[in-house]
């Protein structure tokens, strides 16, 4: 066994490259970027010939009551993933949010696995600011192994 092997440290089941395009999506999904206008569309309703009152238009605004694309999108990249490569990206989510340290990897693991009652990213959107949690988990885990005996 390697001093690696022993240390815990480990190569991930999901690629780096994956996550940090995970994170990218979600962010896109999360935090909206302003509209440059503030108008709402509004269409003006007569009463009759004296009264009228202007509301805004919701045939003009109902694209945004369909779903988020984005979001749509980012789901679908996590939850396509196996179980084992979902577990790692919750764990290194709560790894980043300071839950676990680094070399508590596998414990974080198990308990995301335990934890699991529906899609892993329905759990994870309901995770405040999550891709940077996520973000945070994957750097310092990257670090942690770095920092590791070869």
């Amino acid at each position: 066994m390697s001093l690696r092997e022993t240390s815990g440290a480990r190569e991930l089941n999901v690629d780096a490259d994956m996550i940090r395009l995970i994170v990218a999506k979600s962010r896109a999904a999360l935090f909206e970027v302003p509209d440059a206008e503030a108008d709402e569309p509004e269409r003006e309703i007569e009463i009759d010939a004296a009264t009228s009152f202007t509301e805004p238009d919701g045939d003009a605004l109902s694209d945004e009551r369909l779903p988020d694309a984005t979001r749509e999108e980012a789901a679908a990249m996590i939850d396509t993933l196996n179980v084992d490569e979902q577990a790692e990206i919750l764990a290194l989510t709560y790894i980043g949010r300071g839950d676990y340290e680094p070399a508590e990897l596998e414990t974080a693991v198990r308990e995301a696995k335990a934890a699991a009652s529906g899609p892993a990213s329905t759990t994870l959107f309901e995770i405040e600011i999550f891709p940077d949690h996520l973000a945070a988990g994957l750097d310092a885990y990257e670090e942690w192994v770095a920092k590791q005996p070869a």
